[in-house]
């Protein structure tokens, strides 16, 4: 494994200050990534470079949080597990993108499937309920529960940076006897 880059190695131990600027790093690429899902990008290669990209940024984190788990002395399956759960949430936004993107939605330049008034007053209603209507009714409290639990992952993911980013180091175990 000598020729793998540094960065995306899960062996060794990593200090609090260089797993800070890697989770930031990591935290930054994941919402830019988030423009390979705009609609030039998809009608031209779909989302496989979205894919591609999140695969990338999933071990970079899982390798970021496993080498300072490490480094604090600490078990490394809970970076596993958030892994894993982090590649549900891309596969769930996946099915998601390519529901909306099914056949028979309007593909050209001048066809957008949002240019129909229903849909834009549908846009309007969910943003008004998120906003605050007081009196929002069950449908509301189904969006803002779906919206909790589609920010949930994330709220976890960055718990758990913080969490494993403030435990001390611990010393070096001594090498084996040969």
């Amino acid at each position: 494994m000598a020729s793998l880059p540094t960065f995306l190695s899960s062996s060794g131990r990593l200090a609090p200050k260089p797993f800070a600027l890697g989770a930031v790093a990591a935290y930054f690429a994941s919402f830019f990534s988030q423009f390979l899902l705009a609609a030039p990008v998809t009608a031209r290669a779909s989302v496989i470079p979205f894919l591609l990209v999140q695969v990338v940024i999933a071990w970079f984190w899982y390798g970021l949080h496993v080498r300072r788990l490490r480094d604090a002395g600490r078990p490394t399956g809970s970076a596993i597990a958030l892994t894993i759960l982090y590649a549900l949430a891309i596969v769930l936004l996946l099915l998601v993108m390519l529901a909306i993107d099914a056949p028979g939605q309007p593909t050209g330049p001048d066809e957008t499937p949002y240019r129909s008034v229903f849909q834009i007053f549908l846009l309007f209603f969910l943003i008004a309920t998120i906003l605050g209507d007081p009196n929002m009714g069950m449908f509301g409290y189904v969006v803002l529960g779906v919206i909790a639990l589609m920010l949930l992952p994330i709220l976890i993911a960055i718990g758990f940076t913080v969490w494993a980013g403030t435990r001390p180091r611990v010393a070096e175990p001594p090498p084996p006897p040969p």
